[in-house]
């Protein structure tokens, strides 16, 4: 293996690790205050309304990079919408994981909503907030409402039907057998969906810029 091609498998490498690590990294949010480090975020990305959240917090001592435990009973964590009034969740630490606090929300409507983090830590008062965007669980749904229906608005036929029915079949009937699907009802199971878009979209992402990197590779050598 020539030089040149020892650099590019190197280039390679550190373009498939950036791209792998800037994921999950731009779903969290860090903060220091008052000599702790705070890292905020949620159990899963994307925050999708009407299913239930695990707000998460990991608290560090700045000096020692230690995982500051057992202050669950001091932590007061809440969370506002535009316009609402706080309202307060029940924190618990994470089993197994010392430093590591969650609260679980339901969010029911889309939209930017304010964190709050509040109390004590080992006697250390403080008070933040962080910001988190929470997304209309339907734009994650498969099939949605435009893919029942056709471009002119009615809606597709099955395969093998020229969306009619005969004059014995329907006879008596209102031309619909009040079977339809209900498509937030017989979505993907929670989780599945929103895992499969975001691994899909980083796998997209890092064969994307594997490639292009590889081509210009390619073009360098030949000269």
């Amino acid at each position: 293996m020539t030089r040149q091609q020892r650099s590019l498998v190197a280039l390679c490498l550190v373009v498939v690790l950036a791209v792998g690590a800037a994921g999950p990294a731009l779903a969290h949010e860090e903060q220091t205050v008052e000599g702790y480090d705070l890292t905020f975020g949620a159990a899963d990305e994307p925050v999708i309304t009407d299913e239930r959240t695990r707000l998460t917090l990991e608290i560090l001592d700045n000096e020692t990079d230690e995982p500051v435990d057992g202050q669950a009973g001091t932590l007061q964590v809440s969370v506002q919408g535009a316009g609402g009034e706080k309202t307060p969740l029940n924190v618990s630490e994470r089993h197994g994981e010392p430093g590591v606090y969650e609260a679980a929300v339901v969010f029911t409507e889309p939209g930017q909503y304010v964190v709050h983090v509040e109390g004590s830590l080992d006697g250390t008062e403080i008070h933040t907030h962080f910001e988190k965007e929470v997304h209309d669980r339907a734009d994650l749904e498969y099939p949605g409402d435009a893919d029942e229906t056709d471009d002119d608005g009615t809606e597709s036929a099955p395969d093998g039907d020229d969306g009619t029915e005969s004059a014995a079949g329907s006879e008596g009937e209102s031309g619909t057998d009040g079977n339809e699907n209900d498509v937030r009802g017989d979505g993907p199971d929670d989780g599945t969906d929103r895992a499969g878009l975001l691994a899909g979209a980083d796998v997209g992402v890092a064969a994307a810029v594997i490639a292009a990197v590889l081509v210009v590779g390619a073009l360098r050598l030949r000269r």
